[in-house]
């Protein structure tokens, strides 16, 4: 039976809770694994990286003045920063927004100028400015001069231009999240980038999130992303990406447990398609790509998966009879496509 224009809707919006709760899950874990503990009463706030805040801090717009407790002379006491207790540097700056809110009037965001005083900030390894509202701003070039960042997260806070490939300098990175704030595909009002290279310079990089940004111009991403062996969590959704390659030569993903797809313009055969080797994928969303053809044979041998997406797309044919090997499957959407055979044997493995 076809699915009404409501029931293809509501499952869009289940499509994007998922991502956000996956979103949220890693994000969590590497949080855990990286992020300085807050600091001890007893750390003393360093006189130069004090002045460096306060110059940062002047730069802002505070309407909501989440930053007013930024004053006196311990900075590591002050709102979202944590200081090593060993050291007394400024290890984090967390100040994250609550733009994107449904309640106007409850959104609590930081707008204005980041200024370049944050480079007296030398030994922070997490910088959180998501959620913001850096209207029409550039991201910095600067912040590629923080060497010792793990985590970088400049999401959602309506940055627009040119990402600035000195973010590959951050040899160091762990996690980076550059979500665009823009869904619209004028590429003066959101994020964009015509060359990536300088991503195959973050080696340890375990999460990164490109949602939204505008990847157009650029035909050979996968060998890119293919020069990160460490990574995990790839997020790539809407980025107007038009090619997925058949294979990989010799693939470094080995590590990829969650891969995000969705919405980019492929109209292309569904397999050979390079993710199907993937064998250490949990999670994984091709959903709206316009991929076309068979049902892949190949989803069998993907052992360790647990939520698959394939829906809005043009797949055809049975189901294959080996998918009773996914053993770890629970979530499979996959309408819109025309499917034959029952899954009872799945679902009752």
């Amino acid at each position: 039976m076809a699915k009404s224009p409501m029931d293809t809707l509501q499952l869009s919006y289940i499509q994007i809770a998922i991502a956000f709760l996956l979103f949220a899950q890693a994000k969590s874990t590497t949080e855990h694994t990286s992020t300085p503990q807050p600091n001890d009463t007893n750390t003393a706030c360093i006189a130069s990286e004090r002045s460096a805040l306060l110059a940062f801090r002047a730069g802002l717009s505070d309407p909501a003045n989440l930053l007013s407790s930024w004053k006196g002379d311990d900075c590591c006491g002050w709102k979202g920063v944590y200081c090593s207790n060993r050291t007394g540097h400024v290890v984090k700056l967390d100040l994250q927004g609550s733009g994107y809110t449904i309640d106007s009037d409850s959104r609590k965001v930081l707008a204005g100028n980041i200024s370049s005083s944050l480079l007296g900030l030398q030994h922070l390894r997490y910088l959180d400015l998501s959620f913001n509202e850096f209207d029409k701003m550039q991201i910095p070039e600067f912040i590629g001069s923080l060497h010792k960042l793990r985590y970088l997260d400049l999401s959602m806070s309506m940055f627009i231009g040119r990402i600035p490939p000195q973010l590959g300098n951050l040899s160091n990175l762990q996690y980076l999240d550059l979500r665009s704030s823009y869904q619209d595909r004028d590429i003066h009002d959101g994020t964009y980038s015509t060359d990536i290279m300088w991503l195959s310079r973050l080696t340890s990089l375990e999460h990164l999130d490109m949602t939204y940004v505008d990847l157009s111009a650029i035909v050979h991403w996968l060998p890119v992303v293919n020069m990160l062996p460490t990574l995990k969590f790839l997020f790539l959704t809407s980025c107007q990406l038009r090619t997925s390659p058949e294979s990989l030569q010799l693939s470094n993903l080995t590590s990829l447990e969650t891969l995000f797809l969705v919405g980019n313009q492929f109209h292309q055969r569904s397999t050979p398609n390079w993710f199907w080797d993937l064998t250490s994928l949990k999670y994984l969303d091709i959903s709206y790509n316009g991929f076309y053809g068979p049902f892949p044979d190949e989803i069998g041998n993907m052992t360790s998966m647990v939520e698959l997406h394939l829906s809005a797309n043009s797949l055809v044919g049975m189901m294959p009879s080996n998918m009773k090997n996914l053993c770890n499957l629970e979530v499979l959407y996959s309408y819109t496509s025309n499917i034959n055979g029952s899954i009872t044997e799945l679902l009752h493995r």
